[in-house]
């Protein structure tokens, strides 16, 4: 039996809601991932407008909660059964008040989730774009009943309203893309066989890096459509490991100092630290199918995904390069890394 916490109204919600999440998702460990939700969802008040400041909603928290949950169950460690409190949730629900009366309540819990660099809200919220040293630097400040010009000037320094959370790597969001033809044209075709046709339908660059969506598409029906993700097998004693069929569409840039950037490996767009080699990201995908009313021709199937490659290359040569087995095709382009940064100008400031 869990033991009891000396919380308020709003923070004594935040726990039910918590643990209820944690219940939704089968999972036994209701860690301060799930904390952090139920504060997010029960916030009123200041909680509201530090929420709003850093931009965090249910639906966000929720989405990164499942990427950690899709972790634990690729390792093995993921139970199922009623949720008990993790220790560093008990530890968070334990925070006192700064002036020792008084019951535990929501901006007590916050702190406390917050204390652990490796917690999972912590981890939550790098997902998310947000530095913890960040958050606990206005939650430590909303501990201490600031005056109102106070807390206006720390909120002009850390709102994100008004500036997006920028990520170390990929295109920045709402930021300009300038686009570029490659060899002359608006799309260039990279590779094709009797059932398949490959092109790079878009190439841009900004100061961060380039990116090119490739448009894969069907010229007869696929016995296996393109992955663009190896796929995860687990391996007794070993935990999961990538495998490449042939169905496995692999894409390598070749940059202009030698260095190979490939999708074997899926990154997320946001990081809380910047990479220390370059990096290629895929940003999205869309698949589309058209099913025709005609015997005489095949179903239509088209698979779209966008890519971000970090940081712009230097000068040379880029080469982009595709192998898809299950086709038996390959192909090449290249194009100089000089029309990018061209295409850009020079870095602000």
């Amino acid at each position: 039996m869990e033991a009891a916490f000396n919380l308020d109204e709003q923070a004594q919600l935040a726990l039910d809601v918590a643990k209820h999440a944690a219940l939704a998702n089968g999972d036994n460990h209701c860690g301060t991932e799930y904390l952090l939700y139920g504060l997010v969802a029960t916030a009123r008040g200041e909680l509201v407008e530090l929420t709003d400041l850093f931009a965090l909603n249910v639906l966000r928290i929720d989405r990164a909660i499942e990427g950690i949950l899709q972790e634990r169950a690729t390792a093995g460690t993921l139970e199922r059964g009623a949720p008990m409190l993790s220790m560093r949730a008990r530890r968070a629900l334990s925070t006192p008040r700064l002036d020792g009366s008084g019951p535990t309540g929501p901006f007590e819990v916050l702190h406390g989730l917050l204390e652990d660099d490796e917690s999972g809200a912590c981890r939550v919220l790098r997902t998310l774009g947000v530095q913890p040293d960040e958050a606990r630097q206005l939650v430590g400040y909303g501990l201490r009943h600031l005056s109102k010009e106070q807390v206006d000037e720390l909120i002009s320094t850390l709102d994100r309203r008004s500036n997006s959370h920028q990520p170390w790597w990929g295109p920045v969001p709402g930021g300009r893309i300038r686009s570029l033809a490659v060899n002359g044209q608006r799309s260039i075709r990279l590779a094709s066989s009797d059932s398949a046709l490959v092109e790079v339908t878009a190439l841009g660059a900004d100061h961060h890096g380039f990116g090119f969506t490739l448009s894969a598409r069907s010229l007869r029906t696929w016995v296996l459509p393109p992955l663009f993700s190896p796929t995860e097998r687990l391996v007794p004693g070993q935990g999961a490991r990538y495998a490449d069929g042939p169905d496995f569409v692999m894409l390598q840039i070749l940059l202009p100092d030698g260095q190979v950037l490939d999708n074997r490996h899926n990154y997320e767009r946001f990081a809380g630290s910047t990479p220390t080699i370059p990096r290629l990201v895929r940003l999205g995908q869309r698949d589309e199918r058209l099913a025709l009313n005609d015997r005489r021709q095949h179903d239509q199937h088209t698979v779209t995904t966008d890519w971000w490659a970090w940081p712009l290359p230097g000068e040379g040569s880029i080469e982009m390069r595709i192998d898809w087995p299950a086709e038996a095709i390959s192909g090449v382009i290249s194009f100089e890394s000089a029309a990018l940064r061209q295409l850009v100008g020079p870095p602000p400031g």
